[in-house]
């Protein structure tokens, strides 16, 4: 916004002016119940309009969109002169509105853009905000353009408001006519009902229509039942089936939506890329929005399109339909459309952090979004430490150089401080997300190493950490850590140092700079740490050793290091992180250790997951634990890990989920909702199929092929998830010595056991030549959840069927 502006002096003294006119005619001259302005200029007043800046403002019957009159704005000497009208009072928080105005120029004057913008002044700041415009040229004097856009804002109520037009040209005259001021819809809440679609087609269409299409039911496939819906003659990839929505999904709510399709018999075998998608209208405003990605779809088998979609959009209607990169015949069936609750937390859960408070702290990340509200609850309740997710970064701190920006930083810590919640700073000195300024010359040309230009970067490092810490100073107290110096190994190098701008500009000293320089700034309870990823893969942690070691040799004042645990669901095995902290325990006596980043991928060999219903409840299960085991090595390390941070608070906001691949990396669901992954650590007790026990129920046939049943029982909670038995050994204890073979194939797999039933399984054995008082030990090891539950490779506690004294 041009400063001129700000400092118009005649501009502002209009506001008296404005309020003096009286009413604004909004609402009076409103041509339905929903218009807040209509100024058509009719009755030859300025009807309560005031000019922006140093304009002349006159009625004018020389041009007219209706009627016989208009509003000509002349005199114009800046871009953003022009017409204005002051709407404070009449526009609500939260609620959309479409502005419109028609524009045209007077004879001779070349085209140019017509803009429509609104000064808003809340919180004792001014902003300067973009309602909708024309093209660059599409306003002319040979006929009246349309300017219109949507417009809306958030609490507090602003103080000032005022509707301005303006143009691209500084001088070009103007006339405009019937500007309006339309209620789209109001603030969002509750909505009206929560009923939700479901379309089976077993009765017909069901209100489903043909948008550029012809429908019909069609018995030719079902997904279920009977019927399906075909659409045909589609007049373009966007025709198809549609549903009008407008009383079903509601602006400020959330669906889940799914269906399944397919492609007639008639198409052979082609593939179409099937999507769905929302026609919103608001107003005289159309635009559309992709629910569901494309997917292929065939005519060999039915495809489940489904997704979360928050509906963000105020309308005046909504229609749901289905589109294809083709014009193909398709057939839809069992289309759900269900609301989903706004998300909360369960007040009743044990606080996560107070369960482990013997242990370790247990952070979480801090981000926009995620301190306030419903999430921000959820912060408080289940952790007692606290890590910026990005706004510590010097990319986020420092992107300009010089010009450093601390707001939402700043508003994390005061909000950390307010609940009585730790701090970790993260992080000083990365290869990423440092702005290139950072390691170029002062004419934007990249350095190159030099011993002035390793002084300089040294010297934009220093800088850059004593003004961050400077600014801190002030909440140090509620600091316990500082990541220093983040991923700068690479193993596959001789010297294990990547090779970083950083490090081919200043070799190691950027390292030995960062940690020296924050020693100088931080008291002493602030602990600096080396923070780094894969740190259990043996070059990674043999590169970590070295690292330390040099660091300590060289006086460097590094507390501990930081073992990130971006892990994957199998890899690696908390045997694995258990041997990596005592390494360096061992190497190292009185060096800290933290988790600092953890989260566990669900997908990352595959299966992979296109949408978070995707992920089965088994794979939450294995996850529950997979936590649980790591926790227990956590603990099992005697105070060696003195603090446990986890990447994220819930699965509705992980880095691991992308546009193609959804994950659950998390404790909470996406709904805030305690996972497995939760229970693991808190209670394992509660874990699904936690209770599930195995026996040898029976034995018969002949003692060349002996049958033992056995049977494995789920007394709950939940279901036992992939059951298998992994194997049988005898061995004997009493009679004549013989040799029983076990002719059963391991492992044996018994599927999923309910809570509350059970599941057998036979196993044949060959007692040829084992006497009848043959006596033997007997081992029959399985697992569940994929081995995470029964399987000591995985660190879980074995589960076995053990037994003494058995006779064939």
């Amino acid at each position: 916004m041009p400063a001129a502006r700000k400092k118009d002096g005649d501009m502002f003294g209009l506001i008296k002016s404005w309020r003096a006119a009286g009413a604004l005619l909004l609402g009076l001259c409103a041509t339905s119940a929903q218009a807040q302005l209509n100024a058509t200029w009719e009755d030859g007043s300025l009807q309560g309009f005031g000019p922006f800046g140093n304009v002349t403002l006159s009625n004018s019957a020389a041009a007219a969109h209706t009627g016989a009159r208009s509003l000509l704005t002349t005199g114009r000497t800046a871009t953003f002169n022009g017409p204005s009208v002051n709407l404070t009072n009449k526009l609500l928080p939260n609620a959309t509105y479409q502005i419109t105005a028609w524009a045209r120029l007077p004879a001779g004057t070349p085209a140019t853009q017509v803009k429509l913008s609104m000064q808003r002044t809340a919180g004792g700041s001014t902003s300067y905000e973009s309602v909708g415009s024309s093209a660059a040229t599409g306003v002319t004097d040979s006929g009246w353009t349309q300017i219109t856009g949507l417009y809306a804002f958030a609490e507090p109520a602003p103080t000032s408001l005022v509707l301005y037009i303006e143009s691209s040209s500084a001088t070009a005259p103007y006339y405009v006519d019937d500007v309006t001021v339309t209620l789209i819809s109001g603030a969002s809440g509750l909505p009206p009902n929560t009923n939700g679609l479901s379309s089976n087609f077993e009765g017909g269409t069901q209100g489903w229509f043909g948008r550029g299409a012809t429908v019909a039911t069609s018995s030719e496939s079902a997904h279920g039942g009977s019927q399906a819906l075909l659409s045909t003659a589609r007049a373009g990839t966007w025709a198809g089936p549609a549903y009008d929505v407008t009383n079903v999904m509601f602006n400020g709510s959330t669906y889940k939506v799914s269906l399944w399709a397919r492609l007639p018999a008639s198409a052979g075998a082609a593939t179409s890329q099937v999507k769905l998608s929302l026609e919103r209208v608001a107003g005289t405003i159309t635009t559309y929005h992709t629910v569901v990605n494309s997917t292929a779809v065939g005519s060999g088998s039915w495809v489940r399109l489904q997704g979360t979609y928050p509906v963000a959009l105020a309308n005046t209607s909504l229609t749901l339909y289905v589109e294809s990169g083709d014009q193909l015949p398709l057939l839809i069936d069992d289309v759900q459309v269900s609301y989903v609750p706004p998300p909360s937390i369960e007040a009743n859960l044990p606080s996560l952090a107070q369960s482990q408070l013997a242990y370790f702290p247990i952070g979480t990340i801090a981000y926009n979004g995620g301190i306030s509200g419903v999430q921000g609850d959820l912060v408080t309740k289940h952790f007692n430490s606290l890590v910026s997710e990005n706004d510590m970064k010097w990319g986020s701190l420092q992107a300009q150089q010089g010009v450093f920006t601390y707001a939402n930083a700043d508003t994390q810590v005061a909000y950390a401080k307010s609940r009585g919640l730790k701090l970790r700073g993260h992080t000083l000195a990365w290869h990423e997300q440092v702005p290139a300024w950072v390691f170029q010359d002062a004419n934007g040309a990249a350095l190159t190493p030099s011993p002035a230009s390793k002084a300089l970067v040294l010297q934009r490092e220093v800088d850059h950490i004593t003004a961050v810490l400077n600014h801190f100073a002030p909440n140090v107290a509620s600091f316990y850590a500082w990541d220093v110096a983040n991923e700068v190994i690479d193993p596959s190098q001789a010297d294990c140092m990547r090779k970083s701008n950083w490090y081919l500009l200043t070799g190691t000293d950027f390292i030995d700079t960062a940690f020296r320089t924050a020693r100088a700034l931080l008291p002493a309870h602030v602990k600096l740490y080396y923070n780094d990823y894969s740190t259990t893969d043996a070059p990674k942690l043999a590169c970590i050793h070295k690292l330390v070691a040099g660091l300590k040799a060289r006086g460097v004042p590094i507390d501990g290091v930081g073992h990130q645990m971006h892990i994957s669901l199998g890899y690696p095995s908390p045997a694995a992180v258990g041997n990596m902290v005592r390494s360096l325990a061992t190497a190292f006596p009185g060096l800290s250790q933290q988790v600092t980043e953890m989260d566990i991928k669900v997908s990352d060999n595959g299966p992979f997951y296109a949408t978070y219903e995707d992920i089965p409840a088994s794979v939450h299960a294995q996850l529950g634990y997979a936590w649980r085991n790591y926790f227990n090595t956590f603990r099992q390390l005697n105070g060696l890990i003195d603090s446990v941070t986890i990447w994220g608070q819930a699965d509705n906001h992980t880095w691991l989920t992308t546009g193609s691949r959804a994950e659950a990396p998390l404790l909470f669901d996406q709904s805030l909702k305690a996972k497995p992954a939760y229970w693991g650590i808190v209670d394992p007790l509660q874990l699904p199929g936690i209770n599930l026990t195995g026996s040898i129920a029976s034995k018969s046939g002949t003692a060349d092929a002996r049958l033992w049943t056995l049977v494995f029982s789920n007394a709950g909670p939940g279901t036992a998830y992939g059951v298998r038995l992994a194997g049988l050994t005898l061995r004997q204890t009493g009679g004549a010595a013989c040799t029983p073979v076990v002719k059963t194939a391991f492992p044996v797999s018994l599927g999923d056991i309910a809570s509350g039933t059970a599941a057998s399984t036979g196993v044949t054995i060959d007692f040829t030549g084992c006497p009848a008082l043959a006596a033997f030990a007997v081992d029959a090891p399985f697992n569940a959840a994929n081995g995470w539950h029964g399987d000591p490779a995985k660190g879980s506690p074995a589960l076995t069927i053990s037994r003494s004294n058995q006779f064939r």
